[in-house]
């Protein structure tokens, strides 16, 4: 018998901390706490229409006939072990076609993406995607708020993740929740990232980036024309509502915003970036040869002048 297309809503549990709960209190009482957790997630997945698909390790995957009763179940999987004082879960939702074959296994995009947003979700979060927001209610999407700016595994461009809030509604924006690129865009001015080099300036929104830089041209949007800079040296990625310079190269990275004296030297790091000040890349920003890029973040102090 093939696999069957089946259009539903997947689940991964993930047990948080578990390795330090090991390290803690050894491995037949560990796996004990772990144990316990899981039976609870099982009986409460299956009392929400859900099917638990398979255990990998301290981890939980389920499926379900629609994104409300998956969502249903995450927050009572949160609140039920939380009551209970269990282990934290670290919860993810996706919503989509999916395969399965004829032992029961799932497959596909949706399945991946489901996995990804758990690992994006903290302990005791509930992390889902747009497909499945879109399918709720009005009442269960009041208690989602926009969480990340993310590329899932295989899709060709930047998606907004959210978190669903099990303890009380959502606020409209919180610190830690990315802003909804709608008012984002109403706010262009304020939220522009500008950046000046030696050969260009552009500015940049949040649904534009990540913006990666290096030596190699022909896979980087900016070329830095150093041979210090690796030839993938880093990126600027929206993250949370801030630009967020990563730096993965071997080198490293110098940064000096203008609200901070020192430099800051990044290497295989990530810093958020504020106001405006200047990047290096491979070189200290005073060096003779260093290629440096001026930043500016819109509202935050005056654009560098022409």
């Amino acid at each position: 018998m093939s696999a069957q297309r089946e259009v539903q809503a997947v689940m991964f549990a993930d047990v948080s901390g578990s390795s330090r709960l090991y390290k803690e209190h050894g491995n037949t009482q560990a796996k004990s706490f772990i144990d316990e957790t899981l039976v609870v997630t099982r009986r409460i997945i299956e009392r929400h229409s859900g099917v638990v698909v398979k255990n990998i390790g301290d981890e939980v995957m389920a499926r379900f006939p629609d994104a409300s009763n998956a969502c249903e179940a995450a927050l009572a999987l949160q609140r039920e072990s939380f009551k209970l004082e269990l282990q934290a879960l670290r919860i993810g939702i996706a919503y989509g076609e999916t395969l399965r074959d004829p032992h029961g296994d799932i497959f596909g995009d949706v399945v991946n993406e489901a996995a990804e947003v758990s690992h994006i979700a903290r302990a005791r979060q509930i992390v889902i995607t747009h497909a499945v927001i879109k399918q709720l209610s009005d009442a269960m999407a009041d208690l989602c708020d926009a969480f990340d700016r993310v590329v899932l595994k295989g899709a060709q461009h930047i998606c907004t993740v959210y978190r669903l809030h099990w303890e009380t509604p959502a606020a409209p924006l919180n610190a830690t929740a990315v802003m909804d690129v709608r008012e984002l865009h109403r706010e262009l001015d304020r939220h522009r990232l500008h950046l000046r080099g030696p050969e260009q300036q552009i500015s940049y929104t949040p649904d534009q980036l990540p913006l990666s830089f290096g030596r190699e041209s022909s896979r980087v949007n900016w070329p830095i024309r150093s041979t210090r800079a690796s030839r993938e040296h880093g990126n600027i990625m929206f993250r949370r509502g801030k630009y967020v310079l990563v730096d993965h190269s071997t080198n490293g990275t110098y940064m000096q915003s203008d609200d901070h004296a020192k430099v800051i030297y990044l290497r295989r790091e990530e810093i958020p970036l504020t106001g405006c000040g200047r990047i290096s890349f491979g070189l200290p920003l005073d060096a003779p040869e260093s290629y440096s890029i001026e930043f500016f973040i819109g509202g935050h102090c005056n654009e560098p002048s022409e």
